[in-house]
C-alpha cells in the first residue's frame, strides 16, 4: 500500500510540479452555466461567461472597486442625471464600431428578456430615460439621486443593437447573437458540459495569456478534484472544504482564497397553500394556511438552526455564521443583527405562538450542484427543525431543474452573491414588491412583499451623502430581519485551487475570469 502511495505522489509530481503551461486554459466549475445570453439570469456561473465575452460601462476590481469599462469616465451632470463618456476605438466581435447606440439598445433588453427566472432589472431601477447626443456620449436620466447607478451598471452586459436586435436567449446560446467587445470570443457552448471561448485579439483591455479558456461544468465535488490532480484541468472554483489540506500539500498545486459576499439562506414562500409544494400538516394532514406567512412561525425555524455547528462541522471553517446576508466589512452592514445561540424551548414557544403547538410539515429543497456542501447544510438544518416539531425532509435537485421550479418551492437553500456590494441587491431584487416596471423584486421568487419595507429602499437608495444612505439601509436591513423576511445561515469564503504555473487573484464576487488568470 505504501508504494502504490509512493508511485502516485510521483506521478502527481511529475504531472503537475514542472510548471509548464499551454496556451490553452481548462477550468473546472462548480455550477452549471445554463445561458450564454448575459441578461437571461443574474447567477455567478452565467456571469463568469458573459464578462468574458461582454464588457460592462463600469467594472469591479477583484477587490470590488469600481473602475472604468466600456466608458472611461462618468459623473453626475443634475440631481436626476448622469453623463457616461465612452471608451473610443471599441470593436465588435465582427469588427463593427461600438456605439453609445449599442447602450441605449442594451438598457432597453436587459430588464425585459422573455421567460428570465432571475433578471436584471433591478439594477436599472431607477432609470428613466436614456439619450445619446453623439457617438461616444450617453446621458442616463434616472427617477431622483440615483448615487448607486454607476455601480449597478457594472452588472449590466453590454450588447450590440446590430447582433441582438430581435435575437431570442436560444440565438445567445448558439453562438449567432453572443458578439461583444469582450476579451474572448463565443466558440461553443454544450448545456451541462462546457463552454470554450477564443481570444479577442482586438481587445481594448489589458493582455490575456491564453489562445483558448474552456470553462468545464465539473459538479461533482470529487470529480472537481480528481480533475485538478491528474491534470485534465488548470483549475477549479469552489474545491471541496475536505480536500483543501489535501490540495494545499500536494506538489505542483496552491490554493488561494479570500473572504466572500455570498450569502447563503433559507427564503421561504409567501403564497397560498395552493400554489406551492413541499408544506403541509403532519403525515399529511391539510392546513388552512400557509404558516410560513406567519412571522413567529420563521422566527422559531430560525432560532433552532445551530449556525456555527454547521460552519464547523459541515463547511470546515469555510464560511462565517451570520444572522444577515452581509460580511460583517460591507457597506452597510447591521452591526445589530448578530448570530444568537440556537433555542429549542424559544423555538416551539414561538411556533406555538403562531398557532403550530404541534409543528406541520416540510420539505426544504435545495441545489446538488450549486453551493459547496449545501445538501449536507440542508440535511442538518431539516434535523435541527424536526427536534422542535417541524418535520422536515430535504429533496435535492440539479441546478437547472431548482433555478426554474424555486417560485414552488414553500422554502429552499439559495446564496445571493450582494453583487451591488452593499444591502440593496437584496432588498431591492430578492425582497422588493415584485414590480416588472419600476424592475424591483427582479430575483423575487417567493412573493415576498412589504411596503413599509419598499419605501425604506427607495429611500436609502435616492440619498447622496454615504453615511446618510448607509444609515438608511442599515434601518431596511433591520427592518427585513425583525420581519424574518428570509432565514440567514452564513457567508461562503471564496476558494480556487489551481497548479503551480498560473495565478488568480481571488475575487469577492466569486467569479471565475478567464482573462485575469495569469502565467506566472
Amino acid at each position: 500500500m505504501k508504494i502504490k502511495s509512493f508511485i502516485i505522489a510521483s506521478a502527481l509530481t511529475v504531472a503537475l510540479g514542472t510548471g509548464a503551461v499551454a496556451d490553452d486554459l481548462n477550468i473546472g466549475v462548480g455550477a452549471s452555466i445554463t445561458s450564454i445570453d448575459p441578461h437571461f439570469y443574474n447567477a455567478s456561473p452565467n456571469n463568469n461567461i458573459a464578462m468574458q465575452i461582454f464588457d460592462r460601462l463600469t467594472e469591479r476590481t477583484a477587490t470590488g472597486k469600481l473602475v472604468p469599462g466600456l466608458a472611461e469616465s462618468w459623473e453626475a451632470t443634475g440631481d436626476s442625471e448622469w453623463t457616461f463618456h465612452l471608451r473610443d476605438g471599441v470593436m465588435w466581435h465582427d469588427g463593427e464600431p461600438f456605439t453609445s447606440d449599442d447602450v441605449i439598445f442594451t438598457l432597453s433588453r436587459a430588464g425585459d428578456v422573455p421567460n428570465s427566472p432571475g433578471g436584471f432589472g433591478g439594477f436599472m431601477r431607477s432609470v428613466e430615460a436614456a439619450a445619446a447626443p453623439d457617438a461616444e456620449t450617453v446621458v442616463i436620466t434616472t427617477d431622483g439621486p440615483a448615487p448607486n447607478l454607476p455601480g449597478n451598471l457594472a452588472n449590466i452586459a453590454i450588447v450590440s443593437r446590430h447582433a441582438g436586435e430581435g435575437a431570442t436567449t436560444a440565438d445567445y446560446n448558439d453562438g449567432v447573437a453572443a458578439i461583444g467587445t469582450g476579451a474572448f470570443k463565443f466558440k461553443s457552448f454544450s448545456k451541462g458540459d462546457s463552454v470554450v471561448l477564443e481570444r479577442n485579439p482586438d481587445w481594448w483591455g489589458h493582455t490575456v495569456d491564453w489562445d483558448t479558456a474552456t470553462y468545464r461544468m465539473l459538479t461533482s465535488n470529487g470529480g472537481r478534484t480528481a480533475a485538478l490532480l491528474s491534470g485534465d484541468v488548470d483549475i477549479i472554483d469552489t474545491p471541496p472544504a475536505v480536500d483543501i489540506p489535501r490540495l494545499e500539500s500536494t506538489d505542483g498545486l496552491h490554493v488561494r482564497s479570500t473572504a466572500g459576499l455570498r450569502a447563503i439562506y433559507l427564503m421561504p414562500n409567501y403564497r397560498p397553500l395552493d400554489e406551492i409544494i413541499g408544506v403541509s400538516g403532519k403525515n399529511g394532514a391539510a392546513l388552512s394556511e400557509n404558516p410560513l406567512t406567519n412571522v413567529s412561525v420563521r422566527k422559531a425555524l430560525s432560532t433552532a438552526i445551530q449556525r456555527e455547528a454547521i460552519v464547523e462541522r459541515i463547511m470546515e471553517g469555510t464560511a462565517t455564521a451570520s444572522a444577515q446576508w452581509l460580511p460583517e466589512t460591507a457597506f452597510s452592514y447591521a452591526p445589530s443583527q448578530t448570530v444568537k445561540e440556537p433555542d429549542l424551548e424559544a423555538a416551539k414557544a414561538l411556533l406555538a405562538e403562531g398557532g403550530y403547538p404541534d409543528g406541520f410539515a416540510l420539505t426544504l429543497y435545495v441545489p446538488t450542484d450549486r453551493y459547496p456542501n449545501a445538501p449536507a447544510v440542508a440535511q442538518a438544518v431539516a434535523q435541527m427543525w424536526t427536534r422542535i416539531g417541524v418535520d422536515t425532509a430535504v429533496e435535492s435537485l440539479p441546478w437547472a431543474t431548482f433555478s426554474g421550479k424555486r417560485s414552488e418551492f414553500g422554502i429552499h437553500l439559495i446564496g445571493l452573491g450582494n453583487s451591488t456590494f452593499d444591502s440593496s441587491s437584496m432588498l431591492v431584487n430578492a425582497l422588493g414588491t415584485r414590480n416588472p416596471e419600476t424592475g424591483m423584486g427582479a430575483s423575487n421568487r417567493s412573493n415576498y412583499s412589504n411596503t413599509d419595507l419598499d419605501k425604506i429602499t427607495l429611500e436609502a437608495l435616492q440619498i447622496s451623502d454615504d453615511n446618510a444612505r448607509e444609515a438608511k439601509l442599515i434601518e431596511a436591513v433591520e427592518f427585513a430581519m425583525e420581519d424574518q423576511a428570509i432565514i440567514p445561515l452564513y457567508q461562503q469564503s471564496n476558494a480556487w485551487a489551481m497548479r503551480n504555473g498560473i495565478d488568480y487573484e481571488p475575487r469577492i464576487d466569486e467569479r471565475t475570469v478567464a482573462k485575469d488568470i495569469v502565467k506566472k
